[in-house]
């Protein structure tokens, strides 16, 4: 009977920490833009940042100090140079989408992204979207 409860406990435990999450809403209209997001632990965690500016530049580090459970992260910019980072570590899945529209003059404008994921057992996906006018 002990054992029985001891092992709901400990499906109980897994359960809350599965429910638990770090959530970050980063939006920002200005000139220059900078966002930098650190998200660690056993939880879920999720981000969306989203830049409106002339030179835009975010990161986005989930799990990387210490991993999570599962990774989400939206990036989402509009500008004349667009600069985004997303490093991401978890023990399920990771799943990075980042959107950059640049405009101005042609010589000046710039998409640059980059993306590292790395899953224990789970799936990673990443899409990039990037237009330049």
């Amino acid at each position: 009977m002990r054992k029985l409860f001891f092992a709901s406990v400990a499906v109980l435990a897994l359960s809350s920490a599965a429910q638990a999450a770090n959530t970050s809403t980063t939006v920002q209209v200005g000139l220059v833009n900078g966002s930098s997001v650190t998200q660690n632990g056993l939880t879920n965690s999720t981000s969306s940042t989203s830049q409106l500016g002339l030179v835009n530049n975010a990161s986005t580090m989930q799990g990387t100090g210490a991993a999570s459970l599962n990774n989400g992260s939206t990036v989402t910019q509009v500008g004349v140079q667009n600069t985004a980072t997303t490093g991401q570590v978890a023990f399920g899945n990771n799943t990075s989408a980042i959107t950059q529209d640049s405009f101005g003059p042609a010589a000046l404008q710039n998409n640059s992204a980059g993306v590292g994921q790395l899953s224990v057992f789970g799936v990673n996906g990443s899409t990039v979207t990037q237009t330049a006018h």
